[in-house]
């Protein structure tokens, strides 16, 4: 059976504030037995749909099973609004459990790699600066359109942090790109060399 509009409609509850999708009664045509049925509506009617599931780098995704295929909640959000399934789906705040309709946004990987959160690698704390050993400099690098491109080396870490800035407002970048790390991280390294 396709997953259309209708029948996220029809089997979930969303709420575009939370981002939060419960069960909803189910007809006793989605059963082949009415004791199935009626056991499904006492036990998940109304209940919270889906579950978070941790990539080993800790980035959290909720997934919802429908129809013998698990879903990503932020994609059943496009189908439950009837808008169409885009390629990607980027969440605004880069916060991945947030599926509140305001936060969500058709994307491609090009575009959600321009709103990401600061790397736990990051040891300058700006996010396209590092410390190049064999210049004596602080460098600035920005990788977009999967290139890499370098923006210089600078004395003053704030210079180059500058530099960064200038080139991503100029290249589509979000502005809160790189600025902090994602809610899910535990404990960030935060230094500065």
């Amino acid at each position: 059976m396709e997953l259309t509009t209708e029948v996220v409609r029809e089997l979930l509850d969303y709420d575009k504030e939370t981002g939060v999708f419960t069960w909803r009664a189910r007809d006793r045509s989605w059963f082949k037995i009415g004791r199935d049925c009626e056991a499904w509506n006492a036990r998940f009617c109304g209940s919270l749909a889906g579950y978070v599931n941790r990539h080993n780098t800790g980035y959290p995704q909720v997934f919802i099973r429908v129809i013998s295929e698990k879903w990503l909640a932020h994609r059943l959000a496009f189908l439950w609004m009837g808008k169409a399934l885009p390629d990607q789906v980027d969440h605004l705040n880069r916060d991945s459990s947030d599926n509140s309709w305001k936060n969500l946004v058709a994307s491609s990987a090009k575009e959600n790699m321009k709103n990401m959160s600061k790397r736990t690698d990051n040891k300058s704390g700006v996010t396209g600066v590092s410390w190049s050993k064999r210049a004596g400099k602080w460098v600035a690098r920005v990788g977009v359109a999967g290139e890499r491109k370098h923006l210089g080396y600078f004395e003053d870490l704030e210079v180059a942090g500058e530099a960064v800035e200038a080139f991503r407002a100029a290249n589509g970048f979000s502005s809160g790109h790189g600025k902090n790390h994602a809610k899910y991280i535990k404990k960030p390294v935060d230094s500065v060399i």
